[in-house]
């Protein structure tokens, strides 16, 4: 009967595994690579996804305020809502975001005027931390109707 700790004829199981250590540090290397490639992949899909709820949000916060600041806002609401206003209040919700890489436009196609419809879009180029791809461009708009 044969004991547990030799093969093939005596060979002990040390001496069939000696080439083993360099192949078993190629396949970590190559398993590491894919895992973190992975883990990097999803944070910066996690970033993106950010970015974009955070532009929606301003989005929206900027199409309030024209709504809300309309053209003859009282004194207690505050300053009326004109392009630079607008675009200040905006990049103020754009918390966690690049200043530089963010761009406000609005517009009040029917005027600034009680009635009318004003629509803010706001842009912002994403950088991904990963080489997959270079800058993703974001954007999101709305609109609603001036109340006052």
């Amino acid at each position: 009967m044969r004991s547990a700790t030799t093969i093939n004829g005596g060979e002990s199981r040390a001496a069939c595994h000696r080439g083993d250590p360099g192949q078993t540090l190629v396949e970590f290397c190559i398993c590491a690579l894919v895992f973190f490639m992975l883990v990097f992949g999803v944070v910066d899909l996690a970033r993106g996804v950010f970015a974009y709820n955070t532009i929606a949000h301003c989005a929206r916060e900027g199409v309030r305020y024209a709504v809300v600041h309309g053209a003859d806002s009282a004194a207690p609401v505050g300053p009326t809502a004109n392009d630079a206003t607008l675009a200040s209040v905006v990049r103020g919700f754009a918390t966690g975001l690049q200043a530089n890489n963010l761009s406000v436009l609005s517009s009040w196609p029917s005027g600034n005027q009680t009635g009318a419809v004003v629509n803010v879009t706001v842009s912002y180029t994403f950088q991904p931390v990963t080489l997959f791809f270079r800058t993703l461009p974001l954007s999101n708009s709305s609109s609603a109707i001036i109340l006052h």
